[in-house]
This record gives C-alpha cells, sequence and structure tokens, in this order.
C-alpha cells in the first residue's frame, strides 16, 4: 500500500505500541509529527507553483492562462476543423472546397439553365418529375409565395448562424417531386444536389403538410354546380355516357409500420401489406375531383363509399341538382324515346324512377 511523504517522515502506526500494548501517549507523539509533516509538504507545493508562476511571467506568459497551471509540455497547435459538406471538387489551382448546391448538376440543368427550346428536355423533365416545366414554376412560385408561413428556413437570400447561404428552395421542390414521384431515397438526393439528407428530410415534412393545406385546396375542387361539369364531362358526352361527371374507385397507398392492434384491418386480400384506401373520382383527363381520407384497406368498397361526402351529396340531391341531361329509352317494343333527367338521374317526365350518380 502506497503512502504519502508527511506519512513516511512521521512514522507508522507500530511505533505507537509499547511491549505489545497500545500507548496514547505515542499516538499522540505520532499525530503530531504526521500534523507537522503534512503542513511542511503544503507549503513546499505552494512555493514550487509560486515559482513557477513567475518564471512563466518573465517569459512573457500571462499567469492566469491556462498553461501556467501546468508544467506538461505545451498543447497541441490548435487545428481548425474542414468545413463540412455533401459533396467537395477540386479547382483549377488543386484546393479542394465544398461544392455549394448552386454547383450542382441538378441546378445548372433545371434551374440555373434549363433548355425551355429543347422538346427532349421538357420530355425528360416530365418523365423525371411527373409534371410540365412550367408546372413546376408555377409550383416554385407557390412555394415562395407561402415562404413564411411552410418554408420559412429556406427564406431566399437567408443564411445559417455561420453565414451559409440556405439551400436554394427551387431545388429543394426538385428533391420532393423526385422522391414522391420515383421513391428516390435522401441519400440519393443529397448526391444530385449537394444538400444534406437531413435538410431534405425536414423540407420534404413540410412539403407534405404544404401540399395537404394549399395544394390540396387549390386542386382538388369537386363540381357543386352544373357550371363546375363543363370542364368535366365532355369527353364522356362523347363517349356516349350523357349525364356521367366521372369515374370512380378506390386506391391503396402503402402504409409501414401500423401498430400490431390494426395490422388485420389494414390487410387486404389485394395486397401482400399493410395499406390505407382512398376512394376518388376522377375526371377523363385524371383529374381528381374529390377524396376521402385514409381508412383500413380492408374495408370494401361498398363501405368506403359511407364516407365519401361527395358521392353520399350527390345521391341525397344535396348537389348538382342543376345538371340537367338526356338519355334514350325504350317506349314500348320498337320505339325509343329521349328522356329528359336532372340532378342525380331524376326523371322529370315521370317522378317515381330514380337512381343516382348521372348516367352510372
Amino acid at each position: 500500500m502506497a503512502i504519502s511523504k508527511a506519512q513516511f517522515e512521521a512514522g507508522s502506526l507500530s511505533s505507537c505500541f509499547k511491549q505489545g500494548e497500545w500507548d496514547p501517549g505515542l499516538y499522540g507523539e505520532y499525530k503530531r509529527k504526521l500534523n507537522e509533516a503534512e503542513e511542511i509538504a503544503t507549503t513546499e507545493a505552494m512555493l514550487d507553483h509560486g515559482l513557477s508562476l513567475t518564471r512563466q511571467f518573465a517569459r512573457g506568459l500571462s499567469p492566469f492562462s491556462p498553461r501556467s497551471f501546468s508544467t506538461s509540455a505545451p498543447p497541441k497547435k490548435l487545428q481548425r476543423r474542414e468545413p463540412k459538406g455533401v459533396a467537395y471538387y477540386t479547382n483549377e489551382e488543386g484546393k479542394t472546397s465544398v461544392l455549394p448546391p448552386k454547383m450542382s448538376s441538378w441546378y445548372n440543368m433545371y434551374v440555373a439553365h434549363p433548355q425551355i427550346n429543347s422538346a427532349k428536355f421538357h420530355r425528360r423533365f416530365r418523365a423525371r418529375f411527373r409534371m410540365p416545366y412550367q408546372s413546376y414554376e408555377d409550383l416554385c412560385d407557390l412555394v415562395i409565395e407561402h415562404v413564411d408561413e411552410y418554408f420559412a428556413r429556406w427564406t431566399p437570400g437567408k443564411t445559417d448562424a455561420v453565414g451559409n447561404p440556405c439551400a436554394p428552395i427551387e431545388l429543394l421542390v426538385l428533391t420532393a417531386l423526385r422522391y414522391l414521384g420515383r421513391g428516390w431515397t435522401f441519400d440519393d438526393l443529397s448526391e444530385n444536389t449537394a444538400i444534406s439528407e437531413e435538410v431534405i428530410r425536414l423540407f420534404f415534412h413540410q412539403f407534405i403538410k404544404f401540399g395537404a393545406e394549399v395544394l390540396f385546396e387549390k386542386h382538388v375542387n369537386e363540381p357543386r354546380t352544373a357550371s363546375d361539369l363543363e370542364n368535366h364531362s365532355h369527353e364522356y358526352l362523347v363517349a356516349g355516357f350523357p349525364g356521367a361527371i366521372g369515374s370512380m374507385d378506390a386506391t391503396h397507398i402503402s402504409c409501414e409500420r401500423v401498430s400490431w392492434k390494426e395490422r388485420q384491418s389494414h390487410l387486404s386480400h389485394k395486397l401482400p401489406y399493410t395499406a390505407r384506401s382512398f376512394n376518388l373520382t376522377v375526371n377523363h383527363r385524371r383529374r381528381i375531383l374529390s377524396t376521402t381520407t385514409g381508412h383500413p384497406a380492408r374495408w370494401n368498397d361498398k363501405t368506403l363509399i359511407t364516407f365519401d361526402d361527395f358521392a353520399m351529396d350527390l345521391k341525397e340531391g344535396k348537389i348538382l341538382g342543376d345538371h340537367v341531361f338526356e338519355l334514350y329509352e325504350k317506349d314500348g317494343e320498337d320505339s325509343i324515346k329521349k328522356v329528359t333527367y336532372r340532378g342525380q338521374m331524376e326523371n322529370t317526365q315521370d317522378r317515381n324512377k330514380n337512381s343516382w350518380f348521372g348516367g352510372g
């Protein structure tokens, strides 16, 4: 067992025994010597430290600097951290620097220098991002219009805490479109835009919220009057379905990580995975006119449609009561006549004939 210098100089407890018996007088002498030895050791340590400070002060060092309290080797030279970045490039002088997003391939091709006069460019853009380039520009304008409400972090011209400019919002919109259109990972998008995965992830969540609250209200508008149907029923009329206003069916969206107690209700006999079902109405140009919220995939169409407010309002005659159209019906065995219907296929000539969903 190691002992201190003061204990060594004061002796040991064995010296407190006389003829094999404990002697209080010898123990008192031992304690006195031990206290004196400890005081001398403390004084010597303080003198050594004061001498060290005096020498450092003579060399021009501050006695209050961290180095003045250490007698070890001088600290290593401070190293500056390398700048963080997703991608790097080497200039003509051989210097490696962080690649900014505005020097990425996507920014060059689709934001800074788009080939808007090339039909090939427009075809490829439509295939890669699932919308025409003009629609993408309109979407960017709409995002910037709501930037303070949803995307304040990426306000054009804003910088972070160290002065780096924020990621271009036009480039972030492209990442959201590619993620939705082709299912790319955030790592794939980071590689092509020089924007970190975490920034893309945060933007995508805000973009989904923006789509649900702004884009949905702007583009998904169910027809409520006959004038609203002028842009939707033309193709059905040409195809021989007067009175039809849209096509309706359910679609399934895969939903992972469903809680175990909800798993069975989210499994359909058509699908090998859990999903949510949405009942949609679209026109012949594939524009969504109405949709329900998500419901368990196990529910069939007859259950799902009861939660479709548009279909229920149409069936109950609350909307499209001014929609008038004509159908051909047999009048006897050989003759055919035109019959005028209004709204939910109410026969204006025979009030006892009723069906619903115009020409369905």
